[in-house]
């Protein structure tokens, strides 16, 4: 028993060191830039020695946890669509609570998401290694869209090709760039944007008592 406590509260030390590290090297990532960012500098952040930050892994590596924490709040492998919002999401078959449900995973996912999203791309455009995790990236966003788009199948005004495509161009973090930090837009702003465009766009017309519900 003894070892078996000991054994747990080692992983529970490791997990908070691992946290640490992560929520210290995203704050460096988004202030300074990935380039300028060193590994020293991630250390004074997280208050911990170099050697512990190398043990989380590269710059590389620790750059692409930081982007997942940013999606999901961590870097388990877990894919997205298992994520329990947006399984409630796919699975839902009411409409005004699919929207309503895409609102929500809008106002989880994008905000803390966009500013990581910069940095990501940003050193996709010098570094091959990063390049590669970003069209990894990309084709699975584009993949996971395609997913959602899909369960809204029997609302849909126009084929699904055209739907994902549409709906990929616009829930993008440089769309919501301009919307947050360009042109000062709240989340919740834009949460309730991309909803009606959802349901105009997207879907065919509803009945007056199926109108998308907001939560705010």
């Amino acid at each position: 028993m003894v070892r078996t406590y000991r054994s747990a509260l080692r992983e529970e030390q490791a997990r908070q060191t691992r946290v640490a590290v992560l929520d210290a090297a995203s704050r460096c990532f988004r202030r300074d830039g990935y380039h300028t960012t060193t590994m020293k500098g991630i250390a004074a952040e997280a208050g911990v020695s170099a050697q512990t930050v190398f043990a989380q892994g590269g710059k590389a590596a620790l750059l692409l946890a930081a982007v997942d924490r940013s999606l999901v709040g961590d870097d388990e492998e877990v894919p997205l669509l298992r994520r329990e919002n947006m399984n409630l999401l796919v699975t839902e078959q009411d409409r005004a609570a699919k929207l309503a449900q895409l609102r929500l995973v809008a106002l989880d996912i994008l905000p803390t998401a966009g500013p990581m999203m910069w940095v990501f791309r940003e050193a996709a455009g010098a570094d091959p290694e990063i390049a590669e995790a970003w069209q990894e990236y990309e084709r699975r966003r584009f993949e996971d869209y395609r997913a959602v788009v899909a369960s809204f199948g029997p609302f849909l005004r126009m084929d699904l090709d055209r739907a994902v495509d549409v709906y990929w161009s616009v829930a993008c973090f440089e769309v919501l760039d301009k919307f947050l930090r360009v042109r000062g837009w709240t989340p919740e702003e834009f949460a309730d944007w991309l909803l009606e465009f959802v349901d105009r766009a997207l879907l065919n017309p509803a009945p007056p008592s199926a109108s998308p519900r907001t939560r705010g």
